[in-house]
C-alpha cells in the first residue's frame, strides 16, 4: 500500500521486468490476495463484516492488479477463484458495476476452460450483482448458465441455491413459485 510517484512505480516495473522474476513476484502476488478474498468472503456475511470492509478497502489497489494479472496471465482457476470470491464486497461496498465487469471479463477470458465449480460460482457471483442493479434480465442468462453447471455436478445444495438465485429474476410468478418449489424439494 505504498504510495509512490508514478515515475518511480514505472522505474520499479522496469526494473522487475529487466530482472525475469516479474511473473513469479506477480504470480505470488496474485496468490496472496486470492487467499485474502477467499479468507474475507464468508467474514464479510458475519459480525466482523465492517472491519473486512474496511481491510479489502485499504488493499483494494492490491486486489485490483492481483485481478489484472489473473485476466491476463493467470490462468481460468485462479482467475474465477479471485473474481468469485470479492462479490460479497462489490456487493456490499458499492461498486457493483466494477464487481459486474470484473466478473465478466473473467468469464470471458476463462470460456468452458476450467472448473465448471469456479465458473458456477463466478456466474452466480455476477448474476447477484446484476440482480442487485435491477438488471433481470442480465441475470437471468448468469443463472440460467450457473444452474445448468450446478446440475451437472449433482449436489442438491448448490442446486437448490443456483434456483433460488434463478427465482429472483423470474418475472412470471407462476414460474417463479415453480423454480423455487424445486429448489425446496
Amino acid at each position: 500500500r505504498y504510495r509512490l510517484l508514478e515515475p518511480v512505480r514505472q522505474y520499479a516495473l522496469e526494473r522487475l521486468a529487466a530482472s525475469g522474476e516479474g511473473d513469479g513476484i506477480r504470480a505470488g502476488h496474485a496468490a496472496h490476495y486470492l487467499a485474502l478474498a477467499e479468507r474475507s468472503e464468508p467474514a464479510l456475511a458475519g459480525p466482523e463484516q465492517g472491519a473486512w470492509l474496511d481491510y479489502l478497502d485499504r488493499e483494494y489497489g492490491n486486489l485490483r492488479a492481483a485481478l489484472e494479472w489473473a485476466a491476463a496471465w493467470g490462468g481460468a482457476d485462479l482467475a474465477l477463484r479471485l473474481g468469485g470470491a470479492l462479490w460479497r464486497f462489490w456487493s456490499t461496498r458499492g461498486p457493483c458495476g466494477e464487481g459486474r465487469d470484473w466478473l465478466a471479463r473473467l468469464l470471458a477470458r476463462a470460456g468452458s476452460a476450467g472448473d465448471p465449480a469456479l465458473r458456477a460460482k463466478a456466474l452466480a457471483s455476477a448474476g447477484l450483482l446484476a440482480h442487485q442493479q435491477g438488471d433481470y434480465e442480465g441475470a437471468r442468462p448468469l443463472f440460467e448458465e450457473c444452474l445448468a453447471l450446478r446440475r451437472a455436478t449433482g449436489d442438491p445444495g448448490a442446486i437448490a441455491r443456483a434456483l433460488t438465485n434463478l427465482s429472483f429474476v423470474v418475472r412470471d410468478k407462476p414460474r417463479a413459485a415453480e423454480v423455487l418449489g424445486e429448489a425446496l424439494e
